[in-house]
């Protein structure tokens, strides 16, 4: 006669070689505590991965801005000194009285019907540019060089553009704007079709004195609009730009 107690009589979690009840629960809580924790490391990861890959692009970022900076710094300097390039446009077309084909009045380029084509405004302390397209008196677009624009910008601080002639009837005008605000850009076209560098004629200094002073009226024949000096948008700026607060030195200070 068996005294024991039955096995249903047993509490499960003691019955030997199973596991039941409480431990199973255990087991359970531990496979979700682990679960919870390796969800909790993966969001982790994820988020460190997140992170590593901002920080990357941030700093890709800022390294191209400043080789931004270098380059148009470079251009800008090379063109102040480079006479060769300034003249490139005109370098056969400065002779006293040579008219070139395609390069008469007609095609003479107007600030009133010229526009700006393109604008690109950086932060303060980065370089900003515009292009300007010049056209003639009946609106045709110039395909070719040789027109002299003056920019300034005009606001907090003001200073003068650095003008490219791209030879194409296309003129990028680019400056550095260190302080934010909001400025104005006036435009002005002085000379057309090379006139602003023609050379006198070969006897200048023969006809007239030795600093080329008393010459004879109509020496020069006629000039006819020789000096333009049309400004653009009829006098009123040409735009208005709102110039951000510096972010290239916010970016690098969190190096």
């Amino acid at each position: 006669m068996n005294n024991g107690l039955p096995l249903s009589a047993v509490p499960l979690e003691e019955a030997p070689g199973y596991l039941f009840g409480n431990r199973i629960n255990k087991l359970n809580k531990n496979n979700e505590f682990n679960s919870s924790i390796n969800t909790i490391r993966e969001q982790d990861n994820s988020r460190n991965s997140v992170n590593k890959s901002r920080r990357e692009a941030e700093k890709s970022e800022v390294s191209r801005r400043l080789q931004d900076f270098r380059h148009e710094w470079l251009r800008q300097r090379r063109a102040r000194v480079d006479w060769k390039d300034i003249m490139r446009p005109c370098v056969d077309n400065m002779a006293w009285g040579l008219v070139k084909d395609h390069w008469r009045k007609t095609n003479r380029s107007n600030a009133t019907t010229s526009h700006i084509i393109f604008q690109d405004i950086r932060p303060a302390g980065e370089f900003s540019k515009i292009f300007i397209q010049s056209k003639t008196s009946d609106n045709r677009k110039k395909l070719i060089g040789g027109d002299t624009w003056r920019v300034y910008v005009r606001g907090p601080t003001s200073i003068a553009a650095t003008v490219f002639d791209h030879n194409n009837g296309t003129y990028e005008a680019l400056f550095l704007i260190t302080e934010p605000g909001v400025y104005q850009l006036m435009i002005y076209l002085d000379y057309s079709l090379c006139d602003g560098f023609k050379d006198p004629p070969r006897d200048w200094f023969i006809i007239g004195d030795a600093q080329g002073y008393h010459q004879r009226d109509g020496v020069l024949g006629p000039i006819d609009e020789h000096l333009v000096k049309q400004p653009f948008n009829n006098g009123q700026p040409a735009l208005t730009i709102n110039v951000i607060k510096t972010q290239l030195k916010d970016s690098l200070s969190g190096k």
